[in-house]
């Protein structure tokens, strides 16, 4: 029985042809839908005829070939087969069965996506699609958190992507890594320095902006310590633990070492962990702020002291300076910065007692920065931080915002008596 022969397509088209009226001419030959042509372009084993003799095989062979398409005859021919002429008139008159496309394994080319059988070459972007992927887990970081299995950036053990890890914000749905948990408490310590700040150097108007200040940082670090709960699989209601003097530091410190759990639990997927760059500058500004907190309440801290006596409630440091004050023998100077809040009180407490006096803006007027400076150094007080209001008494030099009682010491009632 002689052999029968088929031939074979795999979607390849000759080079100089056109694919797409390489298409058109094989749906008109083979009398078939043009959905169907979409199975025979897919670059897997097409069946266009089968059954067939020698002859008749390479005779399908030549027409098609010169159609630009590349098929192939299974099984070989022998080499004695004579060459055969192509037919003027078409192989088919009627219309033919439907190409037979052989089941055949198809992979995602992991560099572009495309679709297609198996192969080494992509048939899209010709890469080396093996390789790529072995490259590709090579460069697969680890897990952000000590302890843990590496995975690729972005996606949990289990495949599924990373929440977004929402630093920013005041809601409680959602859960934090022990990355963010430590961001989040640096950025909230550096908030607490800011506002000592601002309390301290805008008087009245600062101690409210800092109250404000104060209960948001308040509603964001429980948030966070909520969403610490959260990613040990624990209810949020556990974060007033906390606030418990002695035991809230051994919980903050639990939290800050015990691993989360992997993969999603009742309050969503872990969150995307805060990257070592993050948390480098969140302790730089953090240390930064603290560094300019602790300089100002230096600066500050002998003003603090004087508050009671400079609070207009002394009455004997009043009554002292009202009994040696004379407008005309008295000379007081004032040394003022234009954002010092007890500078603005001490000027309310000498205008209400009717009291003569100069002031300077020191940190408006060079003038008069130079004048303070050389004072200062002439009455030995030039080294140490020294806090605002100065005030020059008849010549002495009275620095940290003297309280009414000490000015009136030094006035020229109080010297003759």
């Amino acid at each position: 029985m002689p052999p029968v022969h088929s031939i074979l397509f795999f979607g390849d088209v000759l080079p100089g042809h056109d694919a797409i009226a390489c298409r058109r001419q094989l749906q008109a030959l083979l009398k078939c839908p043009a959905e169907t042509m979409d199975d025979v372009f897919s670059g897997r084993q097409v069946s266009l005829r089968k059954g067939l003799a020698a002859n008749d095989a390479l005779r399908y062979q030549q027409r098609l070939t010169a159609l630009g398409l590349r098929v192939t005859i299974e099984p070989p021919l022998p080499q004695s087969i004579p060459a055969v002429a192509p037919p003027e008139a078409p192989l088919t008159a009627s219309p033919g069965p439907r190409p037979e496309v052989a089941p055949v394994d198809l992979i995602n080319c992991p560099a572009c996506g495309e679709q297609q059988p198996r192969r080494t070459l992509c048939r899209a972007c010709s890469i080396d699609m093996p390789r790529y992927t072995a490259s590709q887990a090579q460069q697969r970081p680890l897990d952000p958190e000590p302890g843990a299995a590496s995975r690729p950036q972005g996606e949990t053990d289990a495949g599924r992507p990373l929440a977004e890890s929402g630093i920013f914000g005041l809601d409680f749905r959602g859960r934090f890594g022990r990355r963010n948990f430590l961001l989040t408490g640096l950025l909230t310590l550096g908030g607490s320095f800011a506002l000592a700040v601002v309390a301290l150097t805008l008087g009245i108007p600062g101690l409210l902006i800092g109250g404000l200040g104060l209960l948001v940082l308040a509603i964001y670090g429980t948030r966070s310590t909520v969403f610490r709960f959260h990613d040990l699989g624990l209810s949020g209601w556990w974060a007033p633990l906390t606030w418990i003097p002695y035991v809230g530091a051994g919980a903050a410190l639990f939290l800050l070492v015990l691993p989360g759990q992997k993969g999603g639990n009742a309050w969503g997927e872990p969150a995307r962990p805060a990257s070592g760059l993050g948390l480098l500058g969140g302790m730089a500004l953090t240390g930064a702020l603290a560094f300019f907190a602790f300089s100002v309440i230096g600066n500050q801290m002998p003003t603090l002291a004087a508050l009671p006596d400079m609070g207009g409630t002394g009455e004997s440091g009043k009554a002292a300076f009202s009994a040696h004050y004379d407008a005309g023998r008295d000379q007081i100077v004032m040394y003022s910065l234009s954002t010092c809040g007890f500078c603005a009180e001490k000027r309310r407490q000498f205008d209400s007692m009717g009291v003569r006096y100069i002031e300077y803006m020191i940190d408006q007027d060079p003038t008069a920065e130079a004048r303070l400076n050389d004072r200062l150094h002439r009455a030995g007080l030039g080294g140490g931080a020294i806090g605002t209001p100065i005030i020059e008494v008849n010549g002495t030099m009275l620095p940290n915002n003297p309280g009414l009682g000490e000015i009136g010491r030094h006035l020229s009632g109080a010297t003759k008596g």
